[in-house]
């Protein structure tokens, strides 16, 4: 019985036998991949911050928040998915590791291209707001921005605190990257085709579920990218949109690795083998 899968971090199809792996180790290098996660996290956070910034000022209703987070997952899963795996958030890619699916190596410039790539998009709508007069009435730029950012406290949309606030996004980020540990595995034979509107209806439901609480953040990446154009407290705040999200992924990571189908280990540890060797 042999399965052919697409791995999640952008190989060439894995060949997955009873008792042997075939490994295709040619693909994108890490700085192609890299650079499809700048562009892939830059258009999750212009749909999704977009939609966040506007909607307000449009009244374009409760669920524009999350569609635009959802659309511009599964947008740049489709753009980029069989480039970099399109994780798009460094709680994917860290939770991926640890899951034992994604090489080490390749997570700090996965997250550094995100975080690229986030606050290029929330920089551009800070430099085409601070350019139109009308958004003058509204406030300052870093105001403006401010309110697409992610907080606790008094600047949770409804005031909750700091333990609530890392409590969910743990949750969602645990519920996220089990997700897409999901429906990458190689036990999924489905999952290639559907992934990019499962992950990206998920994240859609997991951000309207986190609004109220810390704006949905759910993404290390996209909190730092409009906290760095906004007022200072989202910067002040800001890491705990990194502890939360990356000990949600953590978690799942850990579970999958443990409860996981031995497949997904077995065909990393044939790749990592290979890709040594040939180094």
């Amino acid at each position: 019985m042999t399965e052919q899968d697409t791995s999640p971090w952008g190989d060439e199809p894995v060949v997955v036998a009873d008792e042997a792996i075939v490994v295709q180790t040619s693909g994108p290098s890490l700085l192609a991949r890299s650079a499809a996660e700048a562009g892939g996290t830059f258009i999750l956070v212009f749909m999704g911050v977009g939609a966040a910034l506007f909607s307000g000022v449009l009244q374009w209703g409760a669920l524009a928040v999350p569609f635009g987070f959802a659309l511009g997952v599964i947008i740049a899963a489709l753009i980029f998915g069989g480039i970099s795996g399109a994780h798009l958030n460094p709680a994917v890619t860290f939770g991926v590791w640890i899951a034992g699916r994604f090489p080490g190596r390749d997570v700090a410039p996965y997250i550094v291209a995100q975080v690229i790539g986030a606050t290029a998009a929330a920089g551009m709508f800070s430099l085409l707001v601070a350019n139109n007069a009308l958004y003058d009435q509204l406030g300052t730029t870093r105001a403006f921005i401010s309110g697409a950012s992610n907080g606790y406290g008094e600047h949770s949309p409804t005031q909750f605190g700091i333990l609530s606030a890392a409590l969910i996004e743990i949750v969602i980020a645990a519920l996220l990257v089990s997700v897409v540990l999901s429906v990458t595995s190689v036990t999924n034979k489905a999952g290639a085709a559907l992934a990019p509107f499962g992950i990206g209806l998920t994240v859609g439901f997991l951000v309207l579920i986190a609004i109220p609480f810390t704006n949905g953040a759910l993404n290390p990446a996209r909190a730092t990218g409009t906290a760095i154009w906004s007022d200072i407290w989202a910067l002040q705040q800001v890491w705990l949109f990194w502890a939360a999200p990356l000990i949600g992924g953590a978690v799942a990571g850990v579970l999958f690795r443990a409860l996981g189908p031995k497949q997904d280990l077995l065909r990393y540890a044939v790749m990592e083998t290979i890709v040594v060797v040939e180094d």
